[in-house]
């Protein structure tokens, strides 16, 4: 069953944030429900949340029929951890403890995403037997390019895997986490749930997942975690991999746009410049989309 989606099962997915990410959640999971299949179970991860957040959020899963599950994120789920980057809040943490509240698979979300696809597709794929599932990091894949390598540009990932192979490192924007395989591994889950070694690292607890996953991850297609701006250096670069599955290029449509970096779509920023960078379409994308669903 660790390695089975449940069959005609609701599409669970987990988003996590503090006051100040709210909009940004909700937009995640207003587009998840826009291209939902079948009905959606939000498991909602809030850290120091007002009563009025929280009733915003239970009424977004109302109106739009998912079933909303919070979890109260407390302060002591990050005892020893250190803030080490100001663009990585210690909230990402709380993730690391999914496996211990959540049965069966669910979908982590970072909430500087844009949902363009059918979850069901990430919630229903085989893992063929691993617990986690998650997409190869692109920026990794771009330095290993035929004829582009730039293995100086990988030395961070190769010092933490212990090995210059590095292709198996992936972006920890998307999850699609086995909850009762990590669980009936006592020693992973207990492990996951340590911040302090988790916040040691330096992208954090993308890192220790990484670590912690090393050779036990199912690879997602590269759709479903496109960073954003860079669609045509993914075609490019997914060209000149003949080694990487045909699975994994295929969609070639984004069908998830992360928002990744300091730059994020709802802050101020020169239009041109976004165009100038090929971030203009998925910046419009996400205030269209932030416009239908925030009201």
């Amino acid at each position: 069953m660790s390695g089975e989606a449940t069959e005609q099962g609701p599409i669970r997915i987990a988003v996590a944030t503090d006051a100040n990410m709210v909009d940004a959640a909700l937009v995640v999971i207003g587009s998840a429900l826009e291209h939902a299949s079948r009905a959606l179970e939000v498991h909602f991860l809030g850290y120091q949340l007002t009563a009025a957040q929280r009733d915003r959020v239970a009424a977004q899963c109302e109106a739009g029929g998912a079933r909303l599950v919070y979890h109260e994120i407390t302060p002591d789920l990050f005892d020893g951890a250190e803030q080490r980057d100001s663009n990585i809040s210690l909230v990402t943490l709380a993730r690391m403890h999914l496996p211990r509240w959540v049965e069966g698979r669910i979908i982590y979300l970072d909430c500087d995403m844009l949902v363009l696809g059918d979850l069901a597709e990430v919630q229903d794929a085989d893992l063929a037997g691993q617990p986690l599932g998650a997409v190869r990091d692109f920026y990794v894949l771009d330095q290993m390019r035929a004829g582009k390598e730039r293995p100086e540009k990988l030395a961070h990932h190769a010092a933490l895997l212990g090995r210059a192979d590095v292709a198996g490192y992936f972006n920890a924007g998307l999850l699609l986490l086995d909850c009762d395989a990590i669980r009936a591994d006592a020693d992973l889950c207990a492990r996951m749930g340590d911040a302090s070694e988790a916040s040691r690292y330096k992208f954090m607890d993308q890192d220790f997942l990484n670590l912690l996953f090393d050779g036990r991850t199912a690879f997602l297609p590269q759709a479903w975690n496109s960073i954003w701006g860079r669609d045509a250096a993914r075609a490019k670069t997914l060209a000149g991999l003949p080694w990487l599955p045909e699975a994994e290029k295929t969609p070639a449509a984004s069908q998830l746009i992360h928002y990744t970096g300091p730059k994020k779509p709802w802050k101020k920023q020169p239009l041109a410049k976004a165009l100038l960078r090929g971030r203009l379409q998925a910046l419009l994308a996400w205030r269209r989309a932030a416009a239908r669903i925030l009201g």
